[in-house]
Parts: C-alpha cells; structure tokens; sequence
C-alpha cells in the first residue's frame, strides 16, 4: 500500500492523493471499470489548508463543506469528524449529514426557493441556522418558527453586486442569489434586516455572501467587504444598535484542474487583515465562515478508466475509454480540462493524443490540462482522470443504459473500501421504471403507490 502522507504537490500547493499501478489494477479487476476513488486523507488535508489560511483572524473561524459539491457518506463522515459545519440547501440533504455523522447543530441551512413546507421540515427537525435571501422567504420563516414555537438564527444573504472575476459568477445585478442592499423593494438586505430585528421569532445572526465559483481573483472578496461594512454602518444609523455574531464569506476557492489557480493562502492574505478591521470598525467579535465545496472534494477523488480502443488518424492518435461525460458531466459542460494519466504511462507520443468517450455524442471528447501525461495509451491500460470529487460524482447520468459505477474510498490507514456499491442494469432498469410495466399485479402497483 502507499503510504497516504507521502504524496506528490499540485499547482495548488496541497499534497494530490498518489496511488500504485499495483492497486489501481487490482482495484480494476475485483469492480471493473469506470470506478471512482476516494482519498480520506486528501480531504483531510483541503480542511487544514482553508483553516491554516485564517489563522490570523482575530475572531473564531469556521470551515463549511457545501454538501451539494459531492454528498457521498464516507465524504461526509470524514468532514463531520473534522468538526466542521455544513451549508445545506435541501431538506433531503439533512437526511445524509444526520445519517453520516453530522448534528443538526453543525448546519447552515441556505435555501434557493425559501417554502414554508421546508422550513417547517427543517425545524422540526432541529436546525435552528437559517439563511433568508427574500422577503417571501422571511414570512415563510417567520411563520413556520411561530408555528413551531422556536426561536431562529437569522442570516440574510446579500449580493454585493460586486465584479467577479469566475467561471461561474454568483454577484452580479439583479442576480438569482440575494438581496440588494438598497432599494425601494422590500426584496432589500435593508427592509429585510428591519424585519428580522423586529420578529420576536429571530435572533438576528449576521450576513452571507456568495461571489461565484472557481474565483480566479480574491479581490472581489474584498470589495463585498468593503460595500457589506459601509452597510452595517449606515443601517446602525438608521435601525439603531445591533449585533453582528457572524459573517458567512461564501465559496468560490478554485480547484485546480492542471491549472495554476489562487490559494485560500492567497485569499487569507487579501482579507483577513481587512476582516480584522472590520471587527474594530464595527465593534462585534464576529464569527467567519468560509465556505467550500469544489475545492475541498475536487482533488480527492480519481476517476479509473479503461483504454478499450484505439485510432490512428497519422497526425492524431484516438484514444477511446470506457467512461463518457456521463461520468465526468463538466467536461462537457464547462470544458474541465482535467489532468488525466496512463497507468502505467510511457514516452509521450509523438502524435496528438485526442480522449474520448463510449458515448455515441460528438461532444464526448475530454479536454486535458497540460498536467496530462497520455504517453503509452494502449488498449487494456488504465487512465485516470485527477481532479474529479466535485459534482461528477452526484451528477451522474445513465446515459445509454449505463448504470452507476462503484466508488471506493482509501482511509487515512491506506486501506480500501467501497464508499458506494455499483449499479448493475436489473437495478437500472427498474429504477428508471421497469417496475411500473403493466405486467404487474395490481396489487404490486398498489403497495408502491402508498408507499
């Protein structure tokens, strides 16, 4: 077994999981392929690093693992045993974080659609942390805290409307996510806030932001927080004294994908001294929250493919695996170029070497970084694709009939386990509703649809 602590470095700085030739085909031949593969200790290792870049802040800092990024259980019993909290924006995902290992105490409950049935869910099942990022959302809220007869940490969710450098950019105006912080609307951060402050339901908790995903220039972070401390100081004025307990900075921190990106080391040192003045300016010792979801699971998790053919076009080598965008859906979708390698590699062709998929879609050809090494592509070898932990694994489509592939964990012993049990196609099938077909006793139909 490899020793899980001696790892190579990637661009980003952070140890990227290595992995022998040795398991990777014994892994191979006990699950087939495609499988994923988690690395423990890799997800151990993006905590400290987010952590080690706050250390300077003089209040209490807190990490939060965005459940949406990849909610397989091992994943999620590994951060819940690093204490850290967990952004949640659907009822179902309390469900693994209670079930992995997670307390309802460690939850920041961040809603898109704001309904009264998932606040009622929510609170009743103990969370008491909840974003509100609408006037809709705030009644919905209040209602539901007066039914259950509870009292609710608030947060409202601004939008700084602030330019961000991203592939995907969550400021901008009149955006999806969050509230103006002026306005004659009572969709504002301002309105809002005078109503949060007067519900006897609330304890008013602080602000949250989110700028984007894969951020390639921190400052923007330090405007939002310029614009969010001018805020707080204006409505003291006209609202009168309150406190602020918390600040919930987001995600954004970019994974890597072969590319060299910006650090938490490089956001800490752009506003944590600027957070510290903060404190003073605005005499609360508050809370930091920053939140992660690519960046933490991304680098910890391969994809195992197998090279089943090949094709030799003079200038460019086709080289067919037998995984698909279906597996690897930013692929396609926002063109990742992630760092992919033959296992065992050799001496680098000297065609262009073209990945492509089993999909029978002309849009299944795999981007990769410069970090690739496609050198020794022959049938029968393994290709692993790096980077791949983040949304791949939860958006998984059965795309030809194909069903869901295992995914295996190595612990932080070195040791390996299935995380999560392959599909097969019996399974497929009647997943996708072979077991509605009317061959079906009548009283069959009838179990399942009181079910």
């Amino acid at each position: 077994m490899v020793d899980p602590r001696t790892q190579p470095v990637s661009r980003t700085g952070v140890a990227a999981p290595k992995f022998s030739d040795k398991d990777l085909y014994s892994l191979a031949e006990r699950y087939g392929t495609p499988f994923f593969l988690i690395d423990e200790a890799t997800l151990r290792r993006k905590v400290s690093e987010i952590e080690q870049a706050f250390t300077e802040f003089k209040g209490v800092f807190r990490v939060a693992y965005s459940v949406k990024a990849n909610f397989n259980p091992s994943v999620i019993r590994a951060f819940a045993s690093e204490g850290i909290l967990f952004d949640l924006t659907a009822p179902s995902e309390l469900e693994f974080i209670t079930r992995a290992g997670g307390s309802v105490q460690s939850v920041v409950y961040t809603s898109i659609t704001e309904t009264l049935l998932e606040y009622q869910q929510m609170l009743e099942k103990g969370v008491r942390k909840v974003v509100i990022a609408s006037h809709n959302g705030l009644l919905n809220l209040a209602e539901a805290a007066s039914k259950a007869d509870v009292k609710v940490s608030v947060m409202i969710r601004v939008n700084p409307e602030v330019h961000v450098h991203a592939e995907l950019r969550g400021s901008m105006g009149h955006g999806k996510f969050g509230l103006q912080f002026n306005g004659g609307s009572h969709d504002s951060a301002f309105h809002v806030l005078k109503k949060v402050l007067e519900n006897p339901s609330f304890r008013f908790e602080g602000f949250h932001f989110h700028l984007g995903s894969q951020i390639e220039d921190p400052s923007c972070y330090a405007e939002a927080i310029e614009k969010l401390e001018a805020f707080i100081l204006n409505a003291r004025k006209q609202l009168g004294q309150f406190a602020v307990r918390t600040i919930d900075i987001g995600g954004g921190l970019p994974a890597s994908y072969g590319r060299k990106v910006p650090t938490p080391k490089d956001l800490g040192a752009k506003v944590v001294g600027q957070l510290n003045s903060l404190i003073e300016s605005i005499g609360d010792k508050f809370t930091l929250i920053a939140e992660s979801g690519r960046f933490l699971t991304a680098e910890a998790v391969i994809l195992v493919s197998r090279i089943v053919n090949t094709k030799n076009f003079g200038e460019s080598t086709y080289v067919y695996v037998d995984a698909g965008y279906h597996l690897l859906p930013d692929a396609a979708l926002l063109r990742h170029e992630y760092p992919v390698e033959v296992v065992p590699g050799g001496k680098q062709a000297p065609q262009k070497v073209v990945l492509v998929g089993r999909l029978c879609d002309p849009l299944d050809v795999f981007p990769t970084s410069s970090r690739s090494k496609l050198g020794g592509a022959e049938v029968g070898k393994l290709v692993m694709f790096r980077d791949a932990g983040a949304y791949s694994m939860v958006m998984n489509m059965p795309f030809h009939s194909q069903p869901r592939p295992f995914v295996l964990i190595r612990n932080g012993q070195g040791s390996y386990a299935v995380a999560r049990k392959g599909q097969d196609v019996d399974r497929l099938f009647m997943d996708e509703g072979g077991d509605c077909l009317p061959n079906q006793t009548p009283a069959a139909v009838t179990d399942q649809s009181t079910a």
